[in-house]
């Protein structure tokens, strides 16, 4: 709330997110995914911790994914092994993905990766994960609002500083 409110940009609140989730969960890996040009596709925006760097960018189908489920259905996932081939290039390891869900819509899906033979997520960290996964989501929307809302800053030389107040895309679903 604090970064929303100090007028935190998407991008910079959603790897806090990811980073403050892949905490919370004791994983090496979080990353959040979030619709793409393509009203198909989701696109992984943010990636915190290992391996991020070789899914960061990547593309999945929203019908053949569990990202791509857990996002139509606004209803979160949970697997022993991230078996799914869009994510081939991450080690094997226990998956929950948590859609960033407001009530009024989707925002994206947020992941947790465990490391390769750990145990599922006990039921305690996905209900913990879940809550802030709510939350998180209603951040987002707050940031947008804010963005959307914010006074133009007066310049030194007394000229109004004009700010790009489109929606940005993650609003366009």
């Amino acid at each position: 709330m604090t970064a929303v409110l100090a007028g935190t940009r998407l991008p910079g609140l959603l790897a806090l997110v990811a980073s403050h989730a892949r905490t919370m969960a004791h994983v090496p890996l979080a990353f959040i995914a979030l619709p793409a040009e393509d009203p198909n596709m989701l696109r992984i925006d943010v990636a915190v911790g290992t391996d991020g760097e070789r899914i960061r960018g990547l593309t999945v189908r929203r019908g053949r994914s569990m990202l791509g489920r857990a996002f139509s259905t606004r209803r979160a996932l949970s697997a022993r092994i991230a078996a799914d081939q869009t994510l081939s290039v991450l080690p094997a390891g226990p998956i929950l993905i948590l859609p960033l869900e407001t009530g009024e819509g989707t925002r994206g899906v947020l992941a947790v990766l465990g490391r390769p033979g750990a145990e599922p997520f006990s039921p305690r960290t996905a209900r913990q994960l879940l809550l802030f996964a709510d939350m998180s989501a209603r951040l987002i929307e707050l940031a947008e609002g804010v963005r959307a809302t914010a006074p133009a800053a007066p310049a030194a030389d007394g000229a109004h500083i004009v700010r790009d107040l489109r929606p940005p895309r993650l609003t366009q679903m």
